[in-house]
């Protein structure tokens, strides 16, 4: 899959996942619009189209996909530093798509702004 640029390598089954988020490096938490994942074991390969998802899988902790030398680290890695600390993580099977972490944003008061959140003003 050319448009992957995310290879994830299951832990507890024998499964490889080619990942497509086109956004990568310009949204804070970009939406995943393909997943091509194949079963080791049989070498079924089965692909899911999320490009037209109204809330999309969304990737967070970005620095944890990147090299410690990637020019974006430091960028990606205080935009995490910044959600953990104002408790956002709290709740991980919450927050995995966008409309629920774009929900839970607006219940705490914060908005992306780049790769930084600020205060929604009244």
């Amino acid at each position: 899959m050319e448009e992957a640029n995310v290879v994830k390598l299951h832990r507890h089954i024998p499964q490889i996942s080619y990942l497509a988020y086109p956004e990568f490096e310009r949204d804070p938490h970009p939406a995943l619009a393909g997943a091509l994942v194949v079963q080791l074991h049989t070498f079924q390969v089965r692909y899911i189209d999320y490009s037209t998802s109204n809330s999309p899988p969304i990737l967070h902790r970005k620095e944890a996909f990147v090299p410690a030398d990637h020019e974006l680290y430091g960028k990606f890695a205080r935009l995490t530093r910044q959600e953990e600390r104002l408790g956002l993580y709290e709740h991980p099977i919450t927050i995995g798509t966008k409309q629920t972490w774009d929900r839970l944003l607006t219940e705490k008061g914060w908005r992306l702004a780049g790769h930084r959140l600020v205060r929604i003003s009244s």
